[in-house]
């Protein structure tokens, strides 16, 4: 597998929508076409846009990503405790699953989330190059859109998040770029600086996206779905609930819910944002969990936490759609089948579901529950998920701390495998607590974990800023105890 080194300066608009960049630490941008040349028609702009996505989803031909092909996925569950790794499998992200990660052995989200941040600049860049009206309006807001969903997931994987401490927004933040500038060697903005610019792209955009813009792409309800989820993470609960009642759309039915992880169509399924993703394009989001043959059965490189596993009740849809138990080389396993992909293939093909519904309700829920005085309405939000996962569900009407806890457990079951685990710890300031007992097998035996406490305020709850940057940008801040 080629590794690929793209600094924030070290990046160039090509013909087909983007990005190049070298494996070696050389500062000079390629000779490619001018960017003027391709911003000159609105076909240029969809072409450029459709370079943004391919940022999102890793699928540039020539280059090897993991952005929301896979980081974006599995990362917050590998670091916290709704997985263990299993010892039958190749043994990937291991040292993320220790916490034993350092500069030269992180994640790529750090590159992907630039590259389409570049990209977006781009597009911005050149926006007045378009006559005024929807067309111009729509390729904006994609395009703010787009450059703050990026930077609010570099913000909270390599930065404090604002409430998870009370020195968090004074920290080191984010990279803030609103240019594509090729030679640009930014400082790091303080965090509040940071989720002030996410803000503001969001809330501008929000207004001048489309309402649809059909599948794969972002619209007015992803905006707001998103400003939800960076509204609790900067604690801003009124902001939250505002926005999550901007988004019309309604919690996937139990009878839908297991098509969504098949990619059954279903217009109502209450996905928000999905990115498509095809064998062509070789990016496989299940492979990181699971590789599967119709003869040898499904190899696990992860598989569900025992406890974890046991928090779902059998009267919850989400148990089977979200597991499958199976014997692999003698023994059984409880294996992630959520991402295991589209009916009648066994290459984990799926769909990337980026934000949904039900995570807009339990955003909702969570701030009317924080804001005091709002339990009524914080149950009705929980409420609307719930009776949509439990057959015979009658709601046990909780208030006060179980209230907050019901929400807690219930964004956790909901959102399991879909890049909330860890940062739902770390924004409240929890430790990550794993059995030091269970192991990776079905019934809980087999080889435990041996990395069980993450604190509270350990420096591993931010990731270090990789090597790569580091070395080409003398302005480039790393994080402390790395």
């Amino acid at each position: 597998m080629k590794k690929y080194i793209l600094t924030l300066g070290l990046a160039i608009v090509t013909a087909t929508g983007f990005v190049s960049c070298e494996d070696s630490l050389d500062r000079q941008p390629f000779n490619a076409q001018d960017p003027s040349s391709i911003f000159v028609s609105p076909a240029g702009f969809e072409n450029a846009m459709r370079g943004v996505y391919s940022g999102f989803t890793g699928i540039d031909a020539d280059m090897y990503t993991t952005y929301m092909g896979s980081d974006y996925f599995i990362l917050a569950d590998v670091l916290a405790d709704n997985l263990i790794i299993s010892q039958t499998g190749r043994l990937t992200r291991r040292s993320q699953f220790e916490w034993i990660y350092s500069a030269n052995n992180v994640s790529y989200l750090y590159a992907d989330a630039y590259k389409v941040i570049f990209r977006a600049n781009a597009i911005l860049d050149n926006i007045n190059n378009l006559s005024d009206g929807a067309f111009k309006d729509n390729m904006r807001g994609e395009a703010l859109a787009s450059r703050a969903i990026a930077l609010f997931d570099v913000a909270r994987t390599y930065a404090k998040i604002p409430t998870q401490s009370a020195d968090a927004n004074a920290s080191l933040g984010a990279s803030i770029l609103t240019t594509a500038d090729a030679f640009a060697l930014p400082a790091r903005n303080t965090v509040a600086e940071t989720y002030a610019q996410i803000i503001d792209d969001l809330e501008t955009a929000k207004d001048l996206i489309n309402t649809d813009n059909g599948v794969g792409r972002f619209n007015r309800n992803t905006v707001n779905a998103f400003l939800s989820r960076v509204y609790l993470y900067n604690g801003d609960m009124p902001n939250c609930v505002a926005a999550a009642n901007n988004v019309t759309a309604n919690v996937t039915t139990r009878a839908d819910f297991p098509g969504i992880w098949k990619d059954v169509p279903n217009p109502n399924e209450g996905v928000l944002a999905r990115l498509v993703l095809t064998q062509d394009d070789g990016v496989a989001i299940g492979t990181d969990y699971s590789q599967t043959s119709p003869t040898n059965g499904v190899k696990s490189e992860y598989v569900a936490d025992f406890d974890f596993y046991n928090l779902y009740q059998n009267n919850d849809v989400r148990k089977n759609a979200y597991f499958q138990t199976s014997p692999f080389a003698g023994n059984n396993y409880n294996h992630i089948a959520k991402f295991f992909g589209k009916t009648g293939q066994t290459n984990n093909f799926v769909d990337a579901k980026v934000i949904r519904m039900a995570e807009v309700m339990l955003n909702k829920a969570e701030a009317y529950a924080e804001m005091g005085g709002q339990d009524a309405l914080a149950l009705a939000a929980l409420d609307a998920v719930r009776s949509e996962r439990y057959s015979g569900f009658v709601s046990p009407g909780e208030t006060g701390n179980a209230l907050k806890d019901a929400i807690a457990l219930e964004r956790r079951l909901e959102l399991a495998y879909e890049g909330h685990r860890f940062y739902d710890l770390k924004r409240k300031g929890l430790d990550i607590t794993r059995s030091a007992t269970n192991g990776d097998l079905a019934d809980g035996s087999g080889i435990a974990a041996t990395s069980t406490l993450l604190a509270a305020g350990d420096n591993r709850f931010q990731l270090p800023i990789p090597q790569a940057e580091i070395d080409v940008n003398p302005n480039m801040t790393q994080n402390p105890g790395y």
